[in-house]
């Protein structure tokens, strides 16, 4: 079986720096992709999303700084490693704060330019699974029917068959029917499975009626969209004892 190389932006204006950093990645078994600018950068029109971006500080046209916040802006969140010849404080931590991964001072050693692209590599990978596993059980979650969305919340928050069913106006056993029949679609083992899907998926019973709009998509970025073509049904607790509202799930990326 092909496994793809993880794919390396090189943003820099400097020719001969871009070449042999396509010649050191390169030979550290990553795919390579080469950009003089960062509007270049932007116009770029792939399949595949780069897992990590070098790019310099200083660029002409937009600068890396720049581009991270455009980034940050559109919910992209593609790991970035800054190169600059400026020893300048206040600039890198201004890009550390936003999330860079490393600031390396020109010139740098090749091995921490691998292994700040290898973090990245490793930054990158953890949030598209968060990604992966947050699209799966909405996908669940959306096969649930509005009284078994209701259900959930209640079994979510602790409780039984009667109390559910009192709080539905349904017997025991359909109470027992419906929790049945969401831990099979959701393809949990246990209740305490289902709480952390249920966690994972912002699906935290609240106090006012069961009411939201829709479900939270992720975007090619990872950022989370609003669907007003998938509708949900949320359940309320008495309790209150897992927070609040479930109007709005938060994204994983």
């Amino acid at each position: 079986m092909t496994v793809d190389r993880p794919l390396i932006a090189i943003i820099d204006s400097d020719d001969s720096l871009r070449a042999e950093l396509r010649i050191l990645l390169g030979a550290a078994a990553f795919a390579v992709e080469l950009f003089n600018s960062a509007e270049e950068f932007l116009k770029r029109n792939r399949p595949q999303s780069p897992q990590c971006i070098v790019l310099d500080v200083r660029l002409p046209g937009m600068s890396g700084l720049d581009l991270q916040s455009r980034q940050a802006k559109v919910g992209c969140k593609t790991p970035l490693v800054f190169l600059t010849a400026y020893d300048e404080v206040r600039t890198s931590v201004r890009a550390m704060k936003a999330g860079a991964i490393d600031y390396l001072i020109k010139p740098f050693q090749d091995k921490e330019l691998l292994d700040a692209v290898n973090r990245g590599i490793e930054s990158d990978r953890a949030k598209r699974l968060q990604r992966q596993t947050f699209d799966e059980l909405r996908t669940r979650l959306v096969s649930l029917s509005p009284r078994e969305r209701e259900t959930m919340v209640l079994l979510s928050a602790g409780q039984g068959p009667k109390q559910i069913a009192g709080k539905l106006g349904v017997c025991t056993h359909t109470a027992r029917v419906h929790s049945s029949r969401i831990m099979y679609k959701m393809g949990a083992r246990s209740i305490a499975d289902l709480v952390r899907m249920a966690d994972k998926l912002g699906h935290v019973p609240g106090k006012e009626a069961i009411r939201s709009d829709d479900i939270p998509v992720s975007n090619c970025c990872g950022a989370p969209r609003r669907d007003s073509n998938v509708r949900k049904s949320y359940g309320s607790s008495t309790d209150g004892s897992r927070g609040q509202s479930m109007a709005a799930a938060p994204s994983l990326s």
